[in-house]
């Protein structure tokens, strides 16, 4: 009995994190958008910004743009910078915010920064494990839709329960390496020039805000994999 009682708050604990998530994506709108007409201090473009940090830092680095809105992000396979377009040629707090936060992880990467690493095998062993059990999946679904079989009903929990397994590991690793690359941001920009103390206080809205989406993301897969956790132990102990 006592499984079903976790089962069902786990459930209250999704829906509480579904609007977390709702309320951090839109506390990042919120802060990019206040701050994205505020002026940066350094007068340069987010693609100039992210040149000058490469050649100050002497990092190997290619800075280029990238479509969508907030899609900004750091590949460590071909080290390159991508800067979604109003953040490339951007001038704002905002702008120059999200670039220094991304070229933090080019500084994780070139400083071989554990946790990045750690993040990088989480999510190569996540892809592998979804694609691998995805079929699985689907195929146990099918088997207890036409076979009515326990065994594949139980082989359906055990698999959502392995897949939300690596999504929370994936989730837990990730926290540590944004929140780094958001404190490596900040030193970059308030060791770069004469930064104004409202510009300091947009970049911490700004990335603050985008470091909640993750803590809502692993609140979220965490209440998933307890979920079918606890219904796998109540189907064990009938």
């Amino acid at each position: 009995m006592e499984y079903y009682i976790g089962y069902l708050i786990s459930g209250i604990v999704i829906i509480i994190a579904i609007f977390i998530s709702l309320f951090a994506q839109t506390k990042v709108n919120g802060a990019f958008n206040k701050y994205k007409d505020v002026p940066s201090s350094l007068g340069m473009t987010g693609a100039e910004l992210a040149e000058k940090m490469a050649r100050e830092n002497n990092l190997d680095i290619v800075v280029r743009m990238c479509s969508g809105h907030l899609t900004d992000h750091y590949n460590p396979k071909d080290k390159s910078l991508n800067i979604s377009e109003a953040n490339y040629h951007g001038t704002s707090v905002s702008a120059h915010a999200i670039v220094a936060h991304e070229f933090g992880h080019a500084m994780q990467d070139a400083k071989n920064y554990a946790p990045l690493k750690i993040r990088q095998f989480v999510i190569k062993t996540s892809n592998f494990v979804s694609k691998l059990l995805m079929p699985l999946l689907i195929l146990g679904i099918l088997l207890q839709i036409f076979l009515f079989s326990s065994i594949a009903g139980s082989l359906v929990i055990y698999i959502s329960v392995a897949l939300y397994g690596v999504s929370v590991i994936a989730s837990l690793v990730t926290l540590p390496v944004e929140y780094n690359a958001s404190s490596r941001a900040k030193k970059i920009l308030i060791g770069m020039g004469s930064v104004s103390e409202d510009e300091v206080k947009g970049t911490d809205a700004v990335l603050n805000a985008a470091a909640l989406t993750y803590v809502a993301s692993l609140l979220l897969s965490l209440a998933y994999f307890l979920r079918f956790l606890f219904l796998l132990l109540a189907i064990r102990d009938r």
